[in-house]
C-alpha cells in the first residue's frame, strides 16, 4: 500500500511528518521509560496486581482451581506468570521484572496504536480526494495522535499501574485499526477473521470485551455500505471471536455452576451500587442483600478479628475469588445508589472532556461548526462513525457500574481519532491556515498537561509510602521486601499461614515473601487493639493462633502503642509478633 501524499503535496510536507512521527516515538518510548524506571525505583506495586502474579504462577504450575477465576481475566496474568516462571527472579528483583514486562506490552500498544492512527489517516486522505474539502495536514494528525497516545497512557491508563488495561488497549487498538481497514473497502474473509482474533484476545485480555465485541461486530455489518455483502463476513468474526472466547467461558462456566463470561461487573455492583464492604461481609440484620451462604468466618468480636485459610488460594484469598466469599448476595435495583453513581460518572467525564481535553473538544467544535453539512443517511454515519459507537458503548457500560481513567483510556483514543478522521473544512485560504492553527494550539495544551500530570506523577510515583504518617509516628518499610526479609529471618517459610492487622489487599510483602494471610484485622480497627488492656490483647492473638497463623505483621503501628514482645521491622511502622507453634 502506498504511503498518503500530504496535504500540501510537497517534498517539506512529508520531511515534517516524518519528523514529527520520529519525534512521537521519541518521545512515547522515552517518557514511557522514565515512568517504568520511576516505578522500579520506588519499588511501586498495587494490589490488584498481587492477584494477577498469585494467578499467573497458579497457572504455570498447574493449579486450575486458583488459576481459572471469573473475576480476573487471565491472559494478563499468563504472560506476567510466564515471565517470572522464565526468569526466576529473586525477591529483589520480582516487581523490576513485572514493570519490564509491562514496559514491553506499552510498545506493543505504541506499534497497534500506529497501524490504527494510520489506517484513520488513510481514510481520511481518500474521503477528503472524494469530496474536495481539507482536513487536518499529516504533520498535524500525528502531532495529535502521538500526543493522545501519550496522555491516555500515561495519565489515564497509566503504565505503571500492574493491571490488564495496557494489554488489552493493543487489541483494542488492532480491532479499530481493522474496523477501518473494512471502511476503507477491504472485504476479503480474512479481514474480517483479523477482526474476530483481536476483539476475542481483547476478551481475554478484560472481560468487557466481550460485550463491546459484538459493537465492534455491529458496526463491522455497516462498514462495507452493503449490509448483505458483509454479514456472512461478520459472521465468520463471530466464529473466530467465539472459538478464542468459548474455551475461558466454559472453564468459569464450569466452576460456577452456571453461565458466565464474567463476574466482575456483578462483584463492582455490589460495591459500587449496593454499598457491600469488599472484604468480609458477614450479610445484614434483616439481610437486605441477601444472605452470605460463606463469608470469611468471623473469629473474634471486638476487635474483629477475620479467617479466610480455607478453601480459596492466593496470597490474600480474601481477594483472589470474591465471588465465592460473595456467594449469597443478590443484586437488585437501588435507584437512588444508581442516579448516584450515574451522576458520579457524570462528573467523571465532565471533568476528563471539559476541562483535562477543554481545548480539543473546542477545536473541533469550531471545526465542525465552521465545515457543517446536511447530515448523512444514517447507515452512512453508522459506517462513517464506528470507532466513535464502540467508544460510547464502553463510556455507558462504565457509566452504569464504575469509572476510572485506565477502563476508558483506550476508547478516549477511538472517540477522538473517529472524529477528527471525519472533520472537513471547505477548501479555502482562511480554512487552509486554520486547520495548522487549531493543531497547534490543541497540542499544545496537552503537552502542558502530560508535562504538569508527569511532574506531579513522579512525585507521586517516587516519594514511597502513599499513606499518610503523622511525625509522631515511624514512616512504613522503604519497599516491601523489607518485611519479607524480616519474616523469613524470624523463621517463617513460603508457604506459611500469617495474619494481619491492616489491609491485606495491598499487603505486598507477603507475596514477597510467599507466605500466605489467612486471618485479619481490619485497620479501622487496630486503634481498639492497640488502646485495649491485656486481656483483650491476648484474645485477638488467641484468635490469630487459632486461625493458622504463625506470625502476625501489624501496619502503620502507631507511636504510643505498647510493642513488648513484638520485632520492629527495621525503623519504620511495622511489627511482627511470632505465635507459638503447636
Amino acid at each position: 500500500m502506498s504511503i498518503a501524499k500530504p496535504i500540501s503535496g510537497n517534498n517539506s510536507g512529508i520531511l515534517r511528518a516524518n519528523h514529527v512521527r520520529f519525534a512521537g516515538r521519541f518521545l512515547a518510548v522515552v517518557l514511557a521509560a522514565l515512568h517504568t524506571w520511576a516505578a522500579i525505583s520506588a519499588h511501586s506495586m498495587n494490589a490488584d496486581g498481587i492477584v494477577y502474579l498469585d494467578l499467573g504462577d497458579a497457572f504455570w504450575r498447574g493449579d486450575w482451581g486458583t488459576a481459572v477465576n471469573a473475576v480476573w481475566s487471565p491472559l494478563y496474568a499468563w504472560t506476567v506468570g510466564l515471565a517470572l516462571r522464565l526468569f526466576n527472579p529473586a525477591m529483589a528483583w520480582e516487581f523490576t521484572l513485572v514493570h519490564l514486562v509491562d514496559f514491553v506490552i506499552y510498545l506493543g500498544a505504541l506499534l497497534c496504536f500506529e497501524q490504527l492512527w494510520r489506517q484513520l489517516w488513510l481514510y481520511q486522505e481518500e474521503e477528503q480526494q472524494h469530496d474536495g474539502r481539507i482536513s487536518l495536514p499529516e504533520w498535524a494528525w500525528l502531532a495529535i495522535g502521538y500526543t493522545l497516545f501519550i496522555w491516555v497512557s500515561m495519565s489515564l491508563i497509566e503504565i505503571w499501574a500492574v493491571t490488564p488495561d495496557m494489554l488489552m488497549a493493543c487489541f483494542v487498538y488492532l480491532a479499530a485499526a481493522q474496523l477501518v481497514r473494512l471502511r476503507r473497502g477491504a472485504d476479503r474473509w480474512r479481514d474480517f477473521a483479523w477482526l474476530g482474533l483481536w476483539s476475542g484476545l481483547g476478551y481475554l485480555s478484560k472481560a468487557v470485551m466481550f460485550p463491546l465485541a459484538f459493537v465492534f461486530l455491529f458496526a463491522a455489518l455497516f462498514s462495507l455500505g452493503d449490509v448483505r455483502r458483509a454479514w456472512p463476513k461478520v459472521l465468520l468474526s463471530l466464529l473466530l471471536f467465539l472459538l478464542i472466547s468459548g474455551p475461558w467461558i466454559a472453564l468459569i462456566s464450569a466452576s460456577r455452576g452456571r453461565f458466565t463470561f464474567s463476574d466482575a461487573s456483578t462483584i463492582t455492583y455490589l460495591r459500587y451500587v449496593q454499598g457491600l464492604p469488599f472484604v468480609h461481609w458477614q450479610g445484614e440484620d434483616p439481610p437486605v442483600n441477601g444472605t452470605p451462604l460463606h463469608p470469611t468466618r468471623q473469629v473474634l468480636a471486638a476487635p474483629p478479628v477475620y479467617e479466610f485459610a480455607t478453601p480459596v488460594g492466593g496470597t490474600y484469598p480474601a481477594a483472589t475469588d470474591p465471588v465465592y466469599w460473595y456467594e449469597g448476595a443478590e443484586t437488585r435495583l437501588n435507584v437512588t445508589a444508581q442516579l448516584r453513581l450515574l451522576l458520579a460518572s457524570g462528573l467523571f467525564y465532565l471533568d476528563l472532556f471539559a476541562r483535562q481535553q477543554a481545548v480539543l473538544v473546542t477545536a473541533v467544535l469550531l471545526a465542525w461548526w465552521l465545515g457543517w453539512q446536511r447530515p448523512s443517511a444514517s447507515l452512512t454515519l453508522l459506517r462513517r462513525y464506528g470507532l466513535t459507537l464502540i467508544a460510547l458503548a464502553a463510556f455507558t457500560l462504565y457509566a452504569l457500574v464504575l469509572v476510572e481513567g485506565r477502563y476508558v483510556g483506550v476508547f478516549v483514543i477511538l472517540f477522538w481519532g473517529d472524529l477528527l478522521a471525519n472533520w472537513r473544512l471547505p477548501d479555502s485560504p482562511p480554512n487552509r491556515r486554520l486547520a495548522p492553527a487549531l493543531s497547534l494550539i490543541a497540542v499544545a495544551v496537552m503537552w502542558l498537561n502530560i508535562f504538569a500530570f508527569n511532574l506531579d506523577g513522579f512525585v507521586t510515583v517516587t516519594g514511597g509510602a502513599t499513606t499518610a504518617v503523622s511525625a509522631d509516628n515511624a514512616p512504613p518499610p522503604t519497599w516491601p521486601g523489607e518485611t519479607a526479609v524480616a519474616l523469613h529471618e524470624l523463621g517463617l517459610q513460603p508457604g506459611d499461614h500469617v495474619g494481619i492487622i491492616g489491609y491485606g489487599f495491598d499487603a505486598f510483602w507477603a507475596r514477597l515473601a510467599r507466605v500466605k494471610i489467612v486471618a485479619e484485622m481490619p485497620p479501622e480497627a487496630a486503634d481498639a487493639f492497640w488502646l485495649a488492656g491485656d486481656e483483650v490483647q491476648e484474645q485477638v492473638l488467641a484468635a490469630f493462633a487459632y486461625s493458622g497463623a504463625q506470625a502476625i505483621v501489624a501496619e502503620y503501628v502507631p507511636a504510643y502503642a505498647d510493642t513488648s514482645g513484638w520485632q520492629p521491622v527495621g525503623n519504620s511502622s511495622y511489627y511482627i509478633y511470632l505465635l507459638a507453634s503447636d
